[in-house]
């Protein structure tokens, strides 16, 4: 690989008005250790040999990071004001090869050449997907007789649950944090971290959202029911690890401690709905690591900025992004206005063509828990629309996936719902950039891996 091909192209803007010595945070992504025997994906539920396996990674980088750490302090300090000493630590434990490092425009391509180094990110602003629209609407009739949000019935969730309700499977949600204390999401938030912009991580007694919108992800995740009986979680058995990485300012660094974080707590699925500044194709290369190292799924928002663009790291080749779609009239779903979606050629040796989002899932109007303070008045419910509502609905899917079929690799649980979608166009269009391989059939998805 090529010293352009490791560094991303989302530098370029950063780095452009910048003196050469001029530095900036960044994040190195290192060569992963080859270790032999991987631990299958019921041995990473036990914590102990989840911990063990950790443990060991950990041991196996640090002699790349030795190498990398110390090559990098000193030759990179002569691109530095004062030949000072770059700055460069690991993120978190070790569970991914990852470390945030001080670059200046001429330390970049010697970072780069260094033979264990994969690829260079800078650390940019993160900023939440915004809903579209929030209303204290209360739900209507027909979902309140028939005991479910829209969004649960249309993807036919009541039946599956006849077979899994998602017991057993963590769900990491890094968004602007959780009200744990809501009565919908009682005992369903197991761990809760704050991780500052600097990627500093700080534990609270009690969990906290500083918004509205991770709490009303969480709802449609793992939530119970409202006090009127109407269910609301896709996955009402599943337990959230909860990471506050948007209070206030996010930032690359902040959301990769929050990966790390989920890994170290258990996470099989991690939901995102954020976005960076700028196109970032090489942040794609962590969600392959958690797949491959942990089979997490790595579930983004595709963005609410309409046909014809995408949001990193949505967009990213190995993130299964997410889509929104509107019920409309005679029970047919469309995809929402809002909704973005785009075809991407990315800048590496392959010119590998990417289409986002790979599928949709109801995202418009859909009902769920909020903190009942700050914007809400005293509300305790709200209807949403957005790729943030749809993306946990698919969250939620594949944790009852998981929760069935346990012995079932990630990629073939993500494969049977890209497969057993339904494209209004037929099987012969998709993907596409609109309703990827189409709307989520989580129940029919079940059938095929049973088959």
């Amino acid at each position: 690989m090529s010293i352009e091909d490791k560094i991303s192209p989302a530098f370029d803007p950063l780095l452009a008005e910048r003196k050469s010595n001029e530095k900036i945070d960044a994040i190195v992504i290192y060569e992963s250790p080859k270790l032999e025997d991987l631990p299958t994906l019921e041995e990473l539920r036990s914590n102990k040999t989840r911990l063990s396996y950790l443990k060991e990674r950990a041991k196996r980088q640090q002699a790349i990071q030795a190498q990398l750490f110390e090559s990098y302090q000193t030759q990179g300090a002569k691109h530095f004001q004062s030949h000072e000493e770059p700055a460069i630590a690991q993120i978190g434990s070790g569970a991914l090869p990852v470390a945030a490092v001080e670059v200046t425009r001429s330390s970049l391509p010697m970072l780069a050449r260094h033979p264990n180094v994969v690829a260079i990110l800078p650390n940019q602003r993160v900023r939440l997907i915004q809903p579209q629209d929030v209303s204290y609407e209360l739900p209507d009739r027909q979902e309140l007789e028939q005991g479910a949000t829209w969004g649960l019935q249309y993807l036919e969730i009541p039946e599956l649950w006849e077979t899994t309700k998602g017991a057993g499977v963590r769900v990491a949600v890094l968004d602007t944090g959780v009200y744990g204390d809501h009565p919908a999401l009682q005992d369903r938030v197991k761990e809760f971290v704050v991780i500052d912009p600097l990627g500093r991580t700080i534990k609270t007694s009690t969990s906290f959202d500083s918004d509205q919108h991770g709490t009303h992800v969480c709802g449609t995740i793992a939530g119970g029911q409202t006090p009127q009986g109407l269910a609301i979680g896709v996955a009402p058995e599943a337990d959230l690890v909860v990471g506050g990485v948007l209070n206030g300012s996010g930032t690359t660094i902040a959301l990769v401690r929050g990966l790390v974080w989920a890994v170290e707590n258990g996470a099989q699925v991690i939901n995102m709905s954020l976005g960076f500044s700028y196109y970032d194709p090489r942040f794609g290369l962590i969600f392959e690591e958690l797949m491959q190292q942990y089979g997490i799924a790595s579930v983004v928002a595709i963005g609410n900025s309409n046909h014809g663009n995408s949001c990193s790291p949505g967009n990213a080749y190995s993130a299964f992004a997410v889509g929104a779609v509107g019920r409309m009239s005679r029970n047919r779903a469309d995809v929402a206005f809002f909704s973005s979606g785009a075809s991407l050629v990315y800048p590496d040796p392959n010119h590998k063509l990417v289409t986002k989002p790979d599928i949709v899932a109801p995202g418009c109007n859909v009902y769920s828990c909020i903190p009942p303070e700050g914007e809400s008045e005293g509300h305790e419910y709200a209807v949403m629309d957005g790729t943030s509502m749809a993306t946990p609905h698919v969250s939620g899917a594949i944790a009852l996936l998981m929760a069935a079929k346990p012995d079932v690799p990630t990629t073939a649980i993500l494969e049977a719902l890209c497969q057993t979608a339904k494209h209004p166009d037929g099987d012969k269009y998709r993907p596409d950039n609109r309703w990827g391989y189409g709307l989520i059939q989580p129940l029919e998805a079940l059938r095929a891996l049973n088959s």
